[in-house]
């Protein structure tokens, strides 16, 4: 590990102790507007989602946490393009196409959840999907024997890059986001019967929280870190140093704090972000050589 590079340009104040906090809160005061006077939700969610990415792109560009990590015109177009033209076509396309289908499921599946008031249902929601999507993750990294290889393989693609930044977010093969995130999601929902008032604040959640989650800007959430995952605990997660790459949960830190696997260390970035033993893979600007990837052995 290793101490933070400092940025071509000193972070201001809001942006590194305020932004976060503003946006993240502010994305789910929205929501709860939508459901007050009946807006579209998935419009709702589509300018929400859609802003909070580009206000984060243009940010890290001019203040990044580690330089090394910014994109450029050359990383951009040799590896950032790819995953932007795949992240579109699969995992945005999946991404907005699960939370469609599990508004959809909402709506017409009734259950025990359906009735709880906002403030509970989505701590709920929170809460028992994130427990199922920890061990899931965690299941995937630590697991050797032969199913827990397969989905490893399905989420390597997403820790090949050398760097943490917005636009690596989708980068990753399609079925790890297909079958881990939207299938638990949906099951999930169809199970407990949350309703589309839950769905909507709850995927707000998730999504702001992983756009955020990948922020190339020294954001310092301080408190916040103990209730909702940032990029000050999620780029710890992508270190390929396995005694820091813990930090499995994806919208709170909450089991990896009851679990053992949680790393905070503030004001630090990870030394090196990636795989433990890169030769073992494809590089990251391959797409077609990382969606192969579930379909061959590969070493952890």
């Amino acid at each position: 590990m290793g101490d933070p590079e400092p940025s071509q340009r000193a972070v201001p104040f809001f942006f590194s102790r305020l932004f976060y906090p503003l946006v993240f809160f502010g994305s789910i005061a929205a929501g709860l507007t939508a459901v007050a006077r009946g807006w579209n939700y998935g419009l709702v969610s589509g300018v929400l989602i859609g802003g909070t990415a580009v206000s984060l792109i243009v940010l890290e560009a001019i203040y990044p946490a580690k330089p090394a990590w910014r994109m450029t015109f050359a990383s951009f177009f040799k590896r950032d393009l790819k995953y932007i033209v795949a992240g579109i076509s699969t995992g945005a396309l999946i991404s907005y196409l699960g939370a469609l289908a599990a508004l959809k499921v909402a709506s017409y599946r009734a259950g025990f959840a359906g009735d709880l008031p906002l403030y509970f249902s989505v701590p709920l929601a929170i809460l028992v999907f994130d427990f199922f999507q920890y061990w899931t993750h965690r299941w995937m990294h630590e697991t050797n024997w032969p199913l827990g290889s397969l989905m490893w393989r399905i989420h390597a693609g997403h820790h090949l890059p050398d760097a943490v930044y917005v636009l690596m977010h989708p980068a990753g093969h399609p079925l790890n986001d297909l079958i881990v995130r939207q299938g638990l999601n949906i099951g999930l929902i169809w199970f407990i019967g949350f309703n589309a008032d839950t769905v909507l604040i709850f995927s707000l959640i998730t999504a702001i929280g992983g756009l955020f989650s990948h922020f190339n800007l020294d954001v310092r959430a301080g408190f916040l870190n103990y209730f909702f995952v940032s990029t000050e605990l999620h780029r710890f997660h992508h270190s390929a140093d396995l005694d820091e790459s813990k930090n499995f949960g994806i919208i709170t830190p909450l089991w990896d704090i009851i679990f053992g696997t949680f790393v905070y260390r503030p004001g630090r970035l990870p030394q090196r972000i990636g795989v433990t033993d890169p030769v073992q893979y494809p590089p990251s600007n391959r797409y077609w050589a990382v969606f192969m990837l579930p379909f061959r052995r590969a070493a952890q």
